[in-house]
């Protein structure tokens, strides 16, 4: 087994998912699952996303459609968060001068 990947069906047994649920998650492309020879892994870097995706889905029902529209949302959030902050940065060094 590759060091940055896990196992497909150890993600399963670890996250008890449906193989469902992770090959939807795939096919909309918000984790990657690489298959090598005759196994399946799952990116070890998909895998905090994949923490956050399954209470999405599990805890409050939404699906994968919503959960890529949930995730590209909290995206731009902190891209926007982001913005704000540099752009505080350069006000207070315009207000130093």
């Amino acid at each position: 087994m590759s060091e940055n990947r896990l196992l497909y069906s150890e993600c399963l047994r670890i996250y008890e998912v449906e193989e469902s649920f992770i090959d939807s998650l795939h096919e909309v492309g918000l984790i990657r699952v690489v298959g090598l020879d005759e196994e399946r892994f799952i990116e070890y870097d998909d895998l905090p996303d994949l923490e956050q995706f399954i209470p999405w889905n599990y805890e409050m029902d939404i699906n994968v459609e919503g959960i890529d529209a949930l995730r590209h949302m909290l995206e731009k959030v902190r891209s926007l968060q982001s913005e704000i902050a540099q752009l505080r940065h350069e006000l207070q060094f315009y207000k130093s001068l």
